[in-house]
């Protein structure tokens, strides 16, 4: 049996462990420093660097990510990366995760889990009722809709109307997740404020691209990584558009909506709705501060707000993301990516119930 990190000596203190590429620890040290959260374990889905991610976030180790999801003394265990986990076509993953949740664990990602809506059934996270169904206890860290400033715009959204438009821009590095996170995000988004669109054409460009280094669009969404640019088209007229990229410096974020109305943008930090006539009608700016006063960057400041919901009793669970439209959505624009051509959700869902 693996040695398994021990709790500290604070038994109030929230216990989270943490799986990640060592690249990512310092992202992760100051996402749960700002969360308020008690680092007990580290783990990477890496060969043999479970070591490093450990010592550089000075806690313990752990190699075995199902034996955690199984055995680890922890509130809440945080998938940063995920490397092959809810890529296979059998249930060892979502079994894992269903036990967590039975004892108590919260399951947080921030990747596609699982890495394609094929295996949604076949690896035991979704189904027809969702019963006794691995999915449903995930939630998604850092996503828009989840964020602090769509829920501080409830109101606004509300009063502008429905949209006829929608652009969503979604930056970040390396380290913040794979550009699947940023299209999962953007998708989930979309999927809430206008549906699930007729047709998506899609393209994704490599992070070495001025190298010479162009490969095909993969089949899944593990280990995607780039720039992507989306255009969708809904059957009553209306357009989404998704730009996003995973290797743009630092985390960014712009949603703009255009309805009758006017224009409202939504940013990180609050955001700005134009009256058709071009008065400004409402605006909203965030401090950005988190815990201790200090402000923080955008990436740090939201997943730290996802992780920090999660093990505060007090704070309303958002529930879970509708994995099936959005994992559709993202397919299909990997499959455009991949044909060249407007691809369809539908399609996808066809694939997803054929044995």
């Amino acid at each position: 049996m693996p040695h398994m990190p021990t709790p500290p000596n604070n038994p109030a203190a929230k216990r989270i462990a943490v799986w990640l590429e060592p690249s990512q620890a310092e992202f992760v040290g100051e996402t749960v420093d700002a969360a308020g959260l008690t680092l007990v374990g580290a783990g990477s889905p890496s060969k043999g660097q479970s070591g490093a991610a450990a010592n550089r976030l000075k806690c313990e180790a752990f190699d075995d990510l199902r034996s955690a999801l199984n055995e680890m003394p922890v509130d809440l265990i945080w998938l940063a990366s995920t490397g092959d986990f809810g890529t296979k076509s059998d249930s060892l993953d979502a079994r894992a995760v269903m036990v967590a949740a039975g004892r108590g664990v919260r399951v947080a990602t921030t990747e596609p889990v699982p890495a394609s809506a094929l295996l949604l059934g076949p690896g035991g996270w979704a189904g027809e009722t969702n019963d006794g169904l691995a999915g449903p206890t995930l939630r998604f860290v850092g996503t828009l809709r989840g964020s602090r400033w769509f829920r501080e715009a409830s109101e606004v959204l509300e009063s502008f109307g429905q949209p006829r438009l929608v652009q969503v821009e979604t930056w970040s590095a390396p380290e913040h997740g794979s550009l699947a996170a940023r299209l999962l995000g953007a998708m989930d988004l979309l999927f809430g404020l206008l549906s699930e669109p007729e047709s998506i054409d899609a393209t994704i460009v490599a992070p070495g691209w001025h190298t010479g280094h162009r490969p095909n669009a993969p089949e899944t969404l593990a280990d995607l990584h780039g720039d992507l640019s989306a255009t969708m088209r809904f059957s009553d007229g209306r357009a989404g558009v998704v730009s996003a990229s995973n290797a743009a410096g630092r985390w960014n974020t712009t949603v703009t909506l255009v309805s009758h109305e006017g224009r409202l943008r939504l940013y990180d930090d609050g955001f700005e709705w134009i009256g058709p006539d071009g008065a400004k009608r409402d605006e909203l700016r965030m401090t950005g501060r988190t815990r201790g006063g200090a402000k923080k960057s955008h990436a740090v400041t939201a997943a730290a707000d996802s992780l920090g919901r999660l093990v505060d009793v007090q704070a309303p669970d958002f529930g879970p993301m509708p994995l099936e439209p959005v994992l559709a959505m993202s397919q299909a624009a990997l499959l455009s990516a991949r044909t060249g051509h407007p691809e369809s959700p539908a399609t996808i869902r066809r694939m997803m119930l054929t044995p």
